[in-house]
């Protein structure tokens, strides 16, 4: 009982802390997110920058997660005060506020014999295709789209590393359909073509999740409050 114990008493101890007042300034809290892939590379380095500017006492642990239901799970255990990702399923004890929004993109090297031509669903179809798949799936958001038109695509690559994605295109044939932020901080950009694709794609939307036994505590509602503001304020972050 030794284990669940400790981990009873510390969350205890957590939540009298928590509930003390709050001044960023001096706090040396420990605050812990869980990140999945796109938002730890691309919103990581402005709220670590936004951390040392404001609260630079502050101790943050980033814990990572793949699937949404993931963080779910961690935020029932109490491994981490908050989560960014796509949204998790409905559950009325997480509470969760949307942070952005990213669009498809078609991405293929820039001397692709396809760069010559309109990216129609005929040339879509025609081309190898690389699959990101964080949850290690065959079908992806594009395979949907084309099962309602009673149509596949051929997978040349299938894995699960986001960023990954844009190297492995820009030296071969293939064509991968990715979040356009992906491409923005990958670094591969000037080596692809980017084509919208040929078939509807909604947007995904990531959201920033927390339980609801944590909505009061004050160094908490700051820190969302920090996270929410780097978005309303730096342009570079999407919000359509």
């Amino acid at each position: 009982m030794a284990e669940p114990l400790g981990h009873a008493l510390a969350e205890i101890q957590r939540t009298l802390d928590f509930t003390q007042e709050f001044d960023p300034s001096t706090s040396t809290a420990a605050l812990s997110i869980g990140l999945s892939d796109h938002p730890a590379f691309s919103f990581l380095p402005r709220l670590v920058a936004k951390l040392r500017e404001t609260a630079p006492g502050i101790t943050l642990a980033v814990r990572s997660f793949t699937g949404r239901d993931d963080a779910i799970s961690m935020l029932d255990a109490g491994e981490v005060d908050m989560t960014i990702g796509v949204p998790p399923s409905s559950t009325g004890r997480i509470l969760s506020v949307p942070l952005f929004n990213e669009r498809f993109v078609c991405i293929f090297r820039k001397d692709h014999p396809a760069a010559s031509l309109d990216l129609d669903l005929e040339t879509f179809l025609s081309l190898s295709h690389l699959l990101v798949s964080p949850e290690n799936e065959r079908f992806g958001v594009v395979d949907a789209a084309l099962a309602k038109l009673g149509l596949k695509r051929r997978l040349a690559l299938t894995l699960p590393h986001l960023y990954a994605a844009p190297s492995l295109v820009a030296s071969s044939d293939m064509i991968a359909t990715i979040l356009e932020g992906v491409l923005e901080a990958s670094g591969q950009a000037e080596y692809l073509c980017v084509r919208k694709p040929p078939i509807q794609l909604d947007p995904i939307s990531f959201t920033l999740s927390w339980h609801r036994r944590n909505d009061t505590h004050p160094a908490q509602r700051w820190f969302r409050d920090c996270i929410t503001g780097i978005f309303t304020q730096d342009p570079t972050q999407k919000s359509d």
